[in-house]
């Protein structure tokens, strides 16, 4: 049993391991924890890297990965939704794949691991990927493959592909999944092998 934890947008790494993986299990009860992918995505924008981070609302106590509910005070679904568009809208299939990311930044979805189960929905689909996964019932501290505390931050060696920016920036590995789909499109599952 492989126990996963569940991302927004998860890094081709991270798509890579869940692909290689033989059952996937995404953990719900863990103690959530903070800095980590599990609310945000990197990107390249016109200015290099590029963060977008989804705010949580507060509670002053630890949460579980499965009680965080996403803060809407500031506007950041606009801010992520110009991000995107900036650094995409030139890409080869940015086209083809905003209609099917578009309601992430124009909906409200109350819990983070709704809004990262669906992202995630939207990518296999897109990826053309059948992933199964279920949901832990409880927090389960022995497990065979515990994949919940790795960041999937090492640079596997992976195809460059050509980024939007690429006549500024080197080749950026690693990033979101949306950065491979919006410049690779159908190609871009070839990375997860």
């Amino acid at each position: 049993m492989a126990v996963f934890p569940i991302f927004c947008g998860g890094n081709i790494s991270y798509y890579r391991a869940l692909h290689q993986a033989e059952s996937v299990h995404f953990e719900v009860y863990e103690h959530f924890p903070k800095q980590t992918y599990r609310n945000r995505m990197e990107i390249l924008g016109p200015n290099g890297l590029q963060k977008l981070v989804i705010p949580t609302l507060k509670t002053g106590n630890r949460r579980r990965t499965n009680e965080v509910c996403i803060s809407y005070a500031e506007n950041w679904q606009k801010d992520h939704w110009k991000s995107l568009e900036a650094a995409y809208r030139r890409s080869p299939y940015f086209e083809f794949y905003e209609d099917r990311f578009r309601p992430f930044y124009h909906q409200e979805i109350e819990s983070l691991l709704s809004f990262n189960l669906q992202m995630h929905a939207v990518i296999t689909a897109s990826l053309s990927l059948d992933l199964p996964h279920t949901l832990t019932t409880n927090y389960e501290a022995e497990v065979s493959e515990d994949m919940r505390s790795m960041a999937f931050r090492e640079n596997i060696p992976e195809m460059a592909y050509l980024q939007v920016f690429s006549d500024r920036h080197a080749f950026l590995p690693n990033l979101s999944m949306l950065d491979a789909l919006f410049n690779l499109g159908p190609q871009a599952s070839d990375l997860l092998r």
